[in-house]
């Protein structure tokens, strides 16, 4: 769980605020997906950026769409790997791989572009900075808008899930890597322009993540009505913080 250091206002005593540990996720990882979760997620972004670099046409056209994205989303996924108590049971780091996922810029050539996926392959296959720090600021991982066009794919893919879910294992890992995406939302505030309406941002992140997490679970149990019905809960909360935070004049 979110752990707190006291911080001595300018105030005195009276001013004691608490202030969460620089760094650390708003949630504990392993309360967000469970690690089978996030290995199957980087395996199929792994795979996908193979395809997406095949010749420089098809980076062109996707770079600033499922590139990018990719990238962004295997950094959040390293980062949950290397939180996550359980995450020994993966065969790279997590710090690793998060580092090499950081290392695509938004302006990447696709030599670069390469570079950067080779440098994520070799952590992916046991490499990489292999002494990288675990901790690392969430709000650092992605940024936001490549966050919500993958929340915005991964929504579709979910509404195809909950017309006939199969129990399969990958069912569920759309919504959970929501929820986890969700972890970055929360540290992420630059879209708050008042700093008094930064806890109601973390209201709406937490009660989006909370809900992301019980569809997965509803999944899981191959319930598609109360998955969808948990969904549709969540993306009110979503457009409720749009309205609030995006949308506002």
């Amino acid at each position: 769980m979110k752990r707190y250091l006291p911080v001595i206002a300018a105030g005195g005593l009276a001013g004691l605020l608490l202030l969460p540990v620089q760094g650390e996720a708003p949630q504990g990882v392993e309360e967000v997906a469970p690690i089978g979760d996030i290995l199957i997620e980087v395996d199929a972004r792994v795979e996908e950026l193979e395809k997406l670099l095949e010749s420089e046409e098809t980076y062109d056209d996707q770079k600033e769409g499922k590139v990018r994205q990719a990238f962004g989303v295997l950094a959040v996924m390293g980062q949950a790997v290397a939180e996550h108590p359980e995450g020994g049971e993966a065969s790279f780091s997590g710090p690793a791989l998060r580092e090499a996922a950081l290392g695509f810029k938004r302006d990447a050539t696709y030599d670069e572009a390469q570079a950067a996926y080779a440098a994520v392959k070799e952590a992916y296959e046991g490499g990489g900075d292999t002494e990288a720090a675990v901790d690392h600021e969430w709000s650092k991982l992605i940024n936001m808008h490549p966050m919500m066009e993958e929340i915005n794919a991964r929504n579709a893919r979910l509404l195809s899930v909950f017309r006939r879910p199969r129990g399969k294992p990958e069912e569920p890992v759309h919504a959970t890597t929501i929820a986890l995406l969700a972890l970055a939302m929360d540290a992420d505030t630059h879209e708050v322009k008042d700093e008094n309406e930064i806890p109601a941002w973390h209201e709406m992140s937490k009660e989006y993540r909370e809900l992301m997490i019980q569809v997965a679970a509803k999944v899981r149990e191959k319930d598609g009505k109360g998955a969808r019905e948990l969904f549709d809960a969540a993306n009110e909360t979503c457009d409720r913080c749009h309205e609030k935070f995006r949308d506002a004049e």
